[in-house]
């Protein structure tokens, strides 16, 4: 790849990683749904307008249904439950639970996806490592109280749904223009969250602190980071740019540890690595015979 192409994926992967920090600065005086409904709204101002100018929405829409049940999978649920798990578990941790998302996703295959079915033993050690090491920072890091289990809890069932919500889209519209159905799960989030959020509407005017972290949150860590990844893909492909997936839970350790001063143990060191190599291969694939 050209260095203009890693340094995307460099920036893909820290933007992606700073969700988890700013989440956690948001939650200092927003409730969870707030902070979601403030995250999708400022997604859509970007979104929105591209997906209207590339017309990528309306094909999406002409079956409302799958569309809206695709995105509260991938994109409603797991946004609340990361959102509401983050209040109980650091923002290291959550990044690297999310991280999980891939070894998900090959556990998912073998019963909805068959083509995407991890192969061999590569496909069988990733499953494990992987399983270890959410073994491993559950019976270490989260073994703090109910409140650190049920934060991670929730995180990792976030992870699932992500992981779900892909194989939906892979298996229901995989000939969507990818654009289409992002925005498509803001607005259907959007929608979603703005009951609840009106009524968790703090009394008072949030620290600025907060309200920059919900700007830089919806608009770059959400918004642009989605049309780069699009960006990315074109210019490189879909392994490549999930090269940055991989990436994005060491930046979100490293953001925590260094913004919000979280601590850094060797057990959470050891789970992010045994994750990140349990999904690179778990999502090995078999190579095509030679025609």
């Amino acid at each position: 790849m050209s260095k203009r192409a890693w340094a995307e994926l460099v920036v893909l992967a820290a933007l992606w990683g700073a969700v988890y920090p700013l989440i956690d600065v948001a939650l200092r005086d927003l409730a969870p749904t707030v902070v979601v409904l403030g995250r999708v709204l400022l997604a859509c101002l970007l979104l929105v307008p591209l997906a209207i100018r590339r017309h990528a929405l309306p094909d999406l829409w002409k079956h409302p249904r799958a569309i809206i049940e695709t995105v509260l999978v991938q994109s409603t649920i797991p946004l609340v439950l990361l959102t509401y798990g983050q209040r109980y578990v650091p923002a290291g941790i959550a990044g690297i639970l999310i991280g999980a998302q891939p070894l998900f996703v090959a556990l998912l295959a073998y019963r909805y996806a068959p083509d995407e079915r991890p192969q061999g033993w590569k496909g069988v050690t990733g499953i494990a490592t992987g399983l270890l090491g959410l073994i491993l920072l559950f019976g270490v890091d989260l073994r703090g109280g109910t409140q650190a289990l049920l934060g991670g809890a929730l995180v990792l069932v976030a992870a699932l749904c992500y992981a779900a919500g892909a194989i939906m889209i892979h298996r229901r519209h995989a000939a969507a223009p990818p654009l289409g159905v992002a925005t498509s799960a803001m607005l259907v989030t959007s929608s979603a969250m703005i009951g609840p959020a009106t009524l968790a509407l703090p009394d008072h005017l949030p620290d600025a602190r907060v309200l920059a972290a919900v700007l830089i949150l919806g608009i770059a860590c959400t918004g642009m980071t989605l049309v780069l990844f699009y960006t990315v893909i074109a210019r490189t492909g879909p392994a490549r740019a999930a090269l940055a997936f991989y990436l994005s839970p060491a930046f979100a350790v490293a953001f925590g540890t260094v913004f919000l001063h979280e601590r850094l143990t060797p057990t959470a060191i050891i789970g992010l690595g045994t994750i990140v190599a349990g999904c690179l291969l778990a999502a090995q694939r078999a190579e095509p015979a030679p025609a």
